[in-house]
């Protein structure tokens, strides 16, 4: 009528046992995982942001008095003389 599956049950009771030394033994090790991925996903915040002021200033470009540039012939917008693209249509300065 009822069978009593005792693989199971000791495959339960060996993983609970795994787990409690885990939790109970490596918890610095999760500390430090769960660190290291806050820490990483700050950074790349940063790094976005960061990426995204130099792209912005580079649109945002506006000679100053006797300072020479290029005019991109397909935006007419201002662009550095170095600048190989433009940075508002992406179009090759040739």
């Amino acid at each position: 009528m009822y069978s009593f599956n005792s693989t199971g049950c000791l495959s339960t009771l060996l993983f609970l046992l795994i787990l409690y030394f885990l939790v109970k033994e490596l918890w610095w090790l999760f500390v430090g995982i769960a660190i290291i991925v806050i820490v990483a996903y700050y950074a790349n915040l940063l790094y976005v942001q960061i990426l995204q002021n130099k792209i912005d200033k580079e649109r945002n470009y506006n000679p100053e008095m006797g300072e020479v540039f290029k005019v991109c012939p397909y935006c007419n917008s201002k662009v550095k003389v170095t600048a190989i693209t433009c940075p508002h249509c992406n179009r090759a300065l040739n």
